[in-house]
């Protein structure tokens, strides 16, 4: 019987060298900042805590603003 594999840590991957954020998951390090090509080495992985079950991004700062702005 194979092993039951963990549900995957979703996240954003952000460059330290130019700001450049991702999303992802923490198993599937990228090889280089899309932005300025810097090496995995400058990624950094930040877990995600808007993440919702169905594996989308909750948008509850946009909320936020909206009650704001409706003062």
């Amino acid at each position: 019987m194979p092993e039951k594999q963990d549900p995957p840590v979703h996240g954003e991957w952000e460059c330290m060298e130019c700001g450049y954020i991702e999303k992802g998951i923490e198993a599937r390090r990228p090889v280089q900042c899309r932005e300025c090509g810097a090496s995995a080495r400058a990624l950094e992985f930040f877990l995600d805590d808007d993440w919702d079950e169905a594996g989308d991004e909750t948008d509850d700062w946009l909320d936020e603003e909206r009650d704001r702005a409706e003062r």
